[in-house]
């Protein structure tokens, strides 16, 4: 539900999910296929067959599980790759079917005029996303919109994802800003759980009704349907007309 209490003052650092926060990505993406590829890559090179049955579906479950392994040293890639040279080739094939995606996805409702009256009201606008960085700004050229990013802290960072805080540390360090001049938005309990190990104050944006009672039931205060909503509670322009 949108709430109905009076606006915070508007944070200087505005950190942003990517999929299913502003664009409808996931839709838009096969999965299924880029699990496939990534499963026969992970193989070729040795990984243990035990973790792909302890993790049997998903993309980054798996690859956050192996690059955990890897980097704790509970697990090695057999051959001459390095750690990261093996974990920046899985990350790419996943990015390989992300970019297909990237071309159809369509903006959440009232995104595009969020992010310019941020930009326009001389706020620092970062992704903090599990997406490849890549990913996202083919998206944002797309809508040509790429100029309202500050940056993009995405997978490639070979970071671990979220719900680990390191990704949204990061970007409140490109920014020089600590947790209290920054607001995280996003769509998942991954990603309130980021914003909440990492200090900063989370709002939830979700067009799936499942997700927001899931993060109203996490103790997301302020929970909405769309970007434009969003934006509505902080007094931003949109051109896009919300429920309420």
């Amino acid at each position: 539900m949108t709430s109905r209490e009076s606006p915070p003052i508007s944070p200087a650092v505005w950190l942003f999910d990517f999929d299913n926060t502003l664009a409808a990505l996931e839709p838009e993406v096969d999965w299924p296929a880029s699990r496939r590829e990534l499963e026969a890559y992970m193989r070729g090179q040795g990984i243990d067959e035990a973790i792909f049955r302890e993790f049997p579906k998903g993309n980054l479950v798996l690859y956050e599980a192996v690059r955990s392994r890897l980097i704790a040293g509970t697990h090695t890639v057999p051959g001459s790759l390095r750690i990261k040279d093996f974990l920046r080739q899985a990350s790419e094939i996943i990015e390989s079917y992300e970019l297909v995606g990237a071309e159809r996805a369509v903006p959440l409702p009232g995104a595009e005029d969020l992010l310019r009256s941020l930009e326009g009201a001389s706020a620092s606008i970062v992704i903090v996303t599990s997406n490849s960085s890549k990913t996202v700004r083919r998206w944002f050229e797309r809508h040509r919109i790429a100029g309202l990013l500050r940056a993009i802290a995405g997978r490639d960072l070979l970071l671990p994802l979220k719900p680990a805080p390191d990704s949204v540390q990061h970007a409140l360090e490109i920014c020089s800003v600590n947790a209290a001049g920054a607001v995280f938005i996003g769509d998942s309990e991954a990603d309130f759980k980021a914003a909440h190990a990492a200090g900063v104050d989370f709002y939830g944006v979700a067009a799936d009704a499942g997700a927001r009672a899931k993060l109203s039931a996490l103790g997301t205060r302020h929970v909405f349907p769309s970007p434009a909503a969003l934006a509505q509670f902080f007094g931003k322009k949109s051109g896009v007309k919300t429920a309420g």
